[in-house]
């Protein structure tokens, strides 16, 4: 088993809830690996449309 430091930039699809935001970021997260801990440290909203650009850190266990 091996812990991983990722930085991630996840565009959030246009018709998601802020109360499904956790679950799609850890879907996000999980085609990393199993993610340990996990942060968003930036949010972006866009002026045009309903999505919004998050910046994520994320430790990770890898096989």
């Amino acid at each position: 088993m091996k812990l991983s430091f990722r930085r991630l930039s996840l565009i959030s699809p246009e018709l998601c809830a802020i109360d499904d935001l956790r679950a799609w970021v850890l879907e996000q997260l999980q085609r990393e690996g199993e993610p340990l801990r996990w942060a968003i440290t930036s949010i972006q909203h866009s002026a045009e449309t309903s999505q919004v650009a998050l910046e994520v850190e994320a430790v990770l266990i890898n096989p």
